[in-house]
């Protein structure tokens, strides 16, 4: 972990860069937001000086003995200014901001999630990209306006310390002096402080991650059953004692160092406040330079002077602070896609081909010179044990992951040519882990919003993948909201339900190429059954390339390829692996005696 922080400390270079990046952000999403913010910092700023002013002219004035009537005048002034700038104040910060700033937000998560769509699949396989890519996700909205709001706070500070130095220092040029030196040793001890809570935070977020998991764990109905027929709650239990253990003595470490630099922190700051009151207080009793409302205007102006200049090195502070998690905003969003497509469009599926295709996954080979050809029209099968690279070849093909060594070749061209959307465009995919998403039946069909002019795609494609029983008892039919993340009202349905609409959804779009991992793997025999007449009738001229464990679904492929260990062993017809006697040959045996005995 230590190593890791080192590598993560941000140079003062590429922190003002990073800040100058996140304000291009806000910047980009609501140019009038970021305008009126740093602008209102601007004459937040100058309020100060302008207070300072009118106090000290109106004690001057009392001073000088000055006619009563411009005294008067004078507060008067005070008065109304300060009532409008209450007045402005108030309508800016309670009402007009607050509504710019919802709206900004929701314009940042929005160019987040665009960017989350396009990042490589490879990326949630590599943890510490991962990590950085949910903390992004969660806090790109605190990070930006952070850096928005403390740019903002800084000109005001810039803007207030400036008109209140220029006080001070007409009345004594040394307390000036002093105040920016201790001013100065603060920042420096601030800066150390916000290393370690910085340290902590990267040290944290691993932990906080797997307590997320650990309280989904026992929060979401997806572990519920597991949860009540099995011990392993105990397991998790076990590992939520020890995140919580680590947890308390990172917290421990930092609240001791953060407690001794507090602690010296406040020795200066009384240092400071002791200085001002005895050296003026000596010019104001001893030597007689200063008079009572000299004094009174200089330890006020001074106080806050102080004041604003920690406030002006606390907002560098933070700033540095934000550019250490914005590093990790600018990470994540720098991060371009290794999966480019070419320029070719792909007019017509007519063939695909591996050729001594190999893969490797952190070094790990995963397939190791498969090579086969699939022509328009013709059903092949993938099968073996777990493990064997079969779901790797079907990513591959979609191009979800690239090829280590080797090629593809679509209608005979390497398959990196094609336009990536274009390529995906023919292709329909029913993954193993397949979702539902909460939205409503017809938009998980479509994978996409649904309008009356796709009421008969939708009501097809969910009759051929035999979901028309269950559509039927919707009393919504296919505006039937799915999951209640959303919807109060939501429905959940079984495993095989949801099997159904994520078949339904290939079903629905004319894909040339169509992929189904474990299609049945959550349905009975005779939905087994009815799925794959609906498979026929949906693909008659379509190219389909089935993973199963259920070998009689390959009875009535035209291919089967058997996996063992990333490589072909077998291939052939249903018959011709029979005859063959292989390990496709045993795998279909032990199959077919369950349904003998």
């Amino acid at each position: 972990m230590k190593k890791q922080n080192k590598k993560e400390k941000v140079p003062f270079k590429r922190a003002v860069k990073n800040n100058i990046y996140m304000l291009k952000i806000a910047y980009n999403s609501d140019k009038v937001m970021v305008i009126m913010r740093l602008v209102m910092g601007f004459f937040t700023g100058l309020n100060h000086g302008v207070s300072i002013f009118f106090i000290s002219e109106i004690l001057n004035a009392l001073d000088r003995g000055d006619e009563i009537s411009y005294i008067f005048t004078m507060v008067a002034l005070m008065g109304l200014y300060t009532l409008a700038y209450e007045l402005y104040f108030a309508w800016y910060y309670k009402l007009l901001f607050p509504y710019r700033k919802l709206n900004f937000i929701r314009l940042i998560h929005k160019s987040f999630f665009v960017k989350a769509n396009d990042i490589d699949l490879a990326c949630y396989d590599t943890p510490e990209f991962y990590n950085d890519f949910i903390y992004s996700m969660q806090n790109c909205d605190k990070s930006i306006t952070n850096t928005v709001d403390q740019l903002g706070d800084l000109i005001r500070s810039l803007v207030a310390s400036g008109s209140v130095f220029a006080v001070v220092a007409t009345v004594d040029p040394v307390i000036a002096l002093v105040i920016l030196a201790f001013s100065f040793a603060d920042m420096i001890i601030r800066l150390l402080q916000n290393g370690i809570y910085y340290r902590y935070n990267i040290e944290m977020n691993e932990l906080w991650r797997k307590s997320w998991y650990i309280e989904r764990f026992f929060s979401l109905a997806d572990y519920a059953k597991e949860i009540r027929l099995t011990d392993v709650s105990k397991n998790i239990l076990n590992e939520y004692e020890k995140t919580m253990a680590e947890q308390r003595r990172a917290d421990t470490k930092m609240r001791i160092k953060t407690g001794l630099i507090n602690f010296l922190a406040a020795f200066l700051g009384f240092g400071l406040t002791a200085f001002i009151l005895l050296f003026m207080g000596y010019n104001l009793i001893v030597t007689g330079t200063v008079l009572v409302g000299g004094f009174t205007v200089t330890v006020s102006a001074s106080w806050r002077l102080k004041r604003l200049l920690y406030d002006i090195q606390s907002k560098f502070v933070e700033m540095n602070k934000d550019s250490l998690y914005a590093d990790k905003v600018r990470k994540f969003l720098e991060a371009e896609p290794q999966i480019k497509g070419g320029d070719k469009i792909l007019e017509e599926f007519e063939s695909l081909e591996f050729k001594d295709v190999c893969f490797a996954y952190k070094d790990v080979n995963v397939l190791e010179n498969v090579s086969f050809k699939v022509s328009k029209g013709e059903r092949i099968a993938f099968v073996g044990y777990n493990g064997a690279g079969k779901t790797t070849t079907t990513k591959l093909i979609m191009r979800l992951y690239d090829v280590t060594e080797g090629e593809i070749l679509i209608n005979g061209i390497n398959i990196k040519e094609y336009d990536l959307k274009n390529l995906r465009e023919k292709m329909g995919a029913v993954f193993q882990d397949y979702k539902v998403f909460a939205s409503t039946v017809a938009d998980n069909v479509l994978g996409d919003l649904y309008t009356p002019d796709n009421e008969e795609t939708v009501l097809r494609a969910l009759n051929d993948a035999t979901f028309g029983d269950k559509l039927s008892q919707l009393e919504k039919g296919i505006h039937t909201e799915l999951t209640r993340e959303f919807y109060d009202d939501g429905t959940n349905l079984s495993g095989g339900e949801n099997q159904k609409i994520a078949i339904a959804r290939v079903f629905a779009h004319n894909n040339e190429l169509i992929i189904m991992d474990e299609p049945s793997s959550a349905l009975d025999p005779i939905a087994e059954y009815n799925l794959n007449v609906g498979i026929d009738k949906n693909a008659k001229d379509k190219t389909v390339v089935f993973i199963t464990h259920r070998l009689s679904t390959t009875r009535h492929v035209n291919r089967i390829y058997m996996f063992e260990k990333g490589k072909i062993i077998e291939q052939g017809s249903h018959e011709e692996l029979i005859r063959q006697g292989g390990k496709y040959c045993h795998m279909f045996e032990l199959q077919a005696q369950k349904y003998r005995s």
